[in-house]
């Protein structure tokens, strides 16, 4: 036995057994530990894309005023891969950059697991977290904006080639509530929309922001609080027509059964209540106008006064400063919102110059261009719009427009 004792010691045989015993504990051990760590690193991931949603949910509540902890808290619930504890949900943020901010929703969640090798060595699972802040944030502007709920709002058809200065928005919740048809053009960015937008690549330019399923926009002109001026209650004219080659100059006042153009008109500087009827500007007839507010009105919801600009007209009107007029500056036609979604249609000539916003909340707007056709500040704000032909409209606007809210949004993760 001793002489077997001693050729044991002295034999070196078994250390690959003795080593590769060992290795094959630290290479157990390593391989468990890292199916741990790829498990923790799933649930981070996991925990992050739910707060992330989360925290957007309850953004685009505050934008629309309900109650941000409800759809927060459902949509990190029906994101949620494990079992997580709410940390926090707040407005305005407790911590970060966004504490100030009263539209940023702040959620911080966590979740801990056991895990089965980690726990052999931790006498508690790791505690997880991840943090999410959302807030409205500005991306460019808007300057044509479709009000209408449902449908399609904006629609370009047919070869219209439209050249915008910003952006367009939609606020209808449908799948198409900016619709580019066929070979139509559509130069604007952003492109916003509360439901979804319909185009193809050859319908829009390179790099243009398509934002569909957003935060609608709000009525930039609701909050001035513009109404139908009662007075003068008196009609300056019945049925007015300037005739062809006649040439006739008019001062502010209300108009009742519309304005027909066949010649020249010259619109001093005021306000203008068209009560009933339309302003028809023919086919070689001319309107100007500086400093000129055109409200468009009746006495029921069916008859408000519309517009029709008839194609080859020249147009040449500018809407009123804050200067010249602090209540109706920047107004250049004022649709009663109480009318019944009537259709107006602006079909200029080569000669087509307007400056100015042109709202119609409740009305329908049909914008016919050519290839001369260019207007400098030209912001829409209407129910809906459909634009054929051929526009250019640089807007460019002065200062004097900056308190319009034209601004785009979007609600997005910033923390």
């Amino acid at each position: 036995m001793r002489n077997f004792l001693k050729r044991l010691w002295k034999d070196t045989a078994g250390n690959v057994l003795m080593v590769s015993g060992a290795g094959t504990v630290a290479l157990v051990g390593g391989a468990g530990l890292g199916v741990d760590t790829v498990q923790w690193y799933l649930w981070k991931r996991q925990l992050q894309q739910a707060v992330d949603s989360s925290a957007l949910a309850g953004g685009q509540a505050m934008v629309q005023g309900s109650n941000f902890t409800t759809y927060s808290t459902k949509e990190l619930n029906r994101n949620a891969n494990t079992t997580l504890n709410i940390v926090r949900m707040a407005n305005p943020p407790t911590v970060g950059a966004f504490t100030g901010d009263t539209q940023a929703v702040e959620v911080v969640a966590t979740t801990s697991q056991p895990l089965p090798f980690s726990s052999v060595f931790l006498t508690s699972a790791p505690v997880i977290q991840a943090r999410a802040v959302a807030t409205t944030v500005l991306e460019g502007e808007h300057c044509v904006i479709s009000l209408a709920p449902n449908g399609t709002g904006v629609n370009a058809s047919g070869n219209a080639d439209v050249q915008l200065g910003c952006g367009v928005a939609a606020n209808s919740v449908d799948a198409n509530s900016i619709d580019l048809d066929g070979t139509s053009y559509l130069n604007a960015s952003p492109l916003s929309a509360v439901g979804g937008i319909g185009y193809s690549s050859s319908n829009i330019a390179s790099g243009t922001a398509v934002l569909p399923y957003g935060v609608s926009h709000p009525d930039p002109i609701a909050s001035r609080g513009l109404t139908v001026p009662a007075s003068p209650a008196a009609c300056a004219d019945t049925g007015l027509t300037v005739h062809t080659h006649a040439n006739l100059t008019i001062s502010p006042g209300r108009y009742c059964n519309g304005i027909t153009v066949r010649g020249d008109l010259t619109m001093s500087p005021g306000v203008y209540i068209i009560d009933r009827g339309e302003l028809k500007v023919n086919s070689h007839a001319s309107i100007t106008g500086e400093g000129v507010t055109i409200i468009l009105t009746g006495n029921t919801p069916s008859n408000i006064a519309t517009v029709d600009v008839t194609g080859g007209a020249d147009i040449d009107l500018r809407a009123p400063t804050a200067a010249e007029d602090p209540t109706w500056k920047n107004i250049l036609f004022f649709q009663d919102p109480t009318a019944d979604y009537p259709l107006s249609k602006f079909a200029g000539g080569s000669n087509f110059e307007m400056e100015g916003i042109l709202y119609f909340p409740t009305g329908e707007l049909r914008f016919n261009g050519n290839s001369g056709q260019h207007a400098d500040c030209l912001l829409m704000i209407v129910h809906r719009v459909n634009f054929v032909g051929t526009s250019s409209l640089d807007n460019t606007c002065p200062s004097d427009y900056d308190d319009a809210d034209i601004s785009a949004r979007r609600v997005r993760v910033v923390e």
